[in-house]
């Protein structure tokens, strides 16, 4: 037996120079499109972090480090900080009021009743709907004098522009946006569980809290563990409606990490800074998820 495979091995034809490439003609068309978006630009990035350059962004002097010195812990570090302390809070907002509200949607229309159709087209809408337009609708619901929340609620409370309510209202918002995508792919994750879990813990007596901590969750972790990584890097990169509702104020409680590059960059011409900003904010997103995988074996079941 062993002689006759030898003897196929021998007699296997060499592949040609063109079969050894044909693998990587196909990946040509995918390696070109990652390069001219994603590689060339992340490239381009690291080196502008590491030189001074002119207000159209071109580099000038060789910078070294400094650039991140003086964000972490020199002359712009108070600033870095702040946003950084506003980005924390503002990705815990979203990543679990978006989950949560996704979830909550998912659990109310997951069986059949009239007018399941309208519910589900409603709770799915913000996934088509454009940032731009829903800040500048948002925007006219929590004008000060006018708008329609201060309205209903009786108050006169300037939403954006009130160092209390600005960041819980931007969170609010972006919890609206990303809750389609919560919806859909939770939504998609429920009506995969087998009805059979369900009919033998009701044959067993359980109650309806005892099925969705015991069956639900469990079978739902996978789409849950993508979903919170999903909400935690739109959370990160929410620049639209901050920027069109309150501009990083008042007093930069809404000045994320994303402004305060767009800031660097736009406003004060600081291209390298701006570029070592946004390196800085790829190390920590990068840092969160692996930690994320790190856990996932002990909070996902397959």
């Amino acid at each position: 037996m062993s002689q006759d495979i030898r003897v196929l091995k021998r007699r296997a034809p060499k592949k040609t120079p063109y079969e050894h490439l044909e693998p990587y003609l196909f990946l040509l068309p995918a390696l070109l499109v990652f390069g001219v978006f994603l590689y060339f630009p992340f490239g381009k990035t690291i080196y502008l972090s590491l030189h001074l350059t002119d207000r159209y962004g071109q580099a000038k002097l060789f910078y070294g480090l400094q650039n991140y010195i003086d964000i972490l812990v020199g002359k712009y570090s108070a600033s870095f900080w702040n946003s950084l302390w506003v980005t924390a809070r503002f990705v815990v907002m979203v990543a679990g009021g978006g989950l949560l509200v996704g979830l909550a949607t998912s659990l109310m229309t997951v069986g059949r009743f009239p007018g399941k159709t309208i519910a589900s087209a409603i709770y799915a809408m913000p996934i088509a709907i454009a940032s731009a337009a829903a800040a500048m609708s948002f925007k006219m619901i929590l004008h000060p004098s006018i708008g329609l929340l201060n309205a209903v609620l009786g108050t006169n409370i300037n939403w954006v522009s009130d160092t209390t309510w600005a960041l819980p209202m931007m969170g609010f918002i972006t919890i609206w946006l990303v809750s389609g995508i919560n919806y859909i792919f939770i939504g998609a994750g429920l009506r995969n569980i087998p009805n059979e879990l369900y009919e033998s813990a009701s044959i067993d007596g359980a109650g309806y809290w005892s099925k969705f901590k015991n069956i639900t969750l469990p079978c739902l972790s996978p789409t849950l563990f993508f979903q919170i990584l999903i909400n935690i890097i739109n959370a990160f990169q929410s620049f639209t409606q901050i920027r069109l509702l309150t501009m990083g104020g008042p007093n930069e409680m809404t000045n994320v990490i994303v402004y305060s590059i767009y800031l660097d960059a736009f406003r004060n011409f600081r291209f390298g800074s701006a570029a070592a900003r946004s390196i800085i904010l790829f190390i920590i997103i990068l840092i969160i998820t692996l930690i994320q995988f790190s856990t996932e074996k002990r909070s996902v079941h397959y």
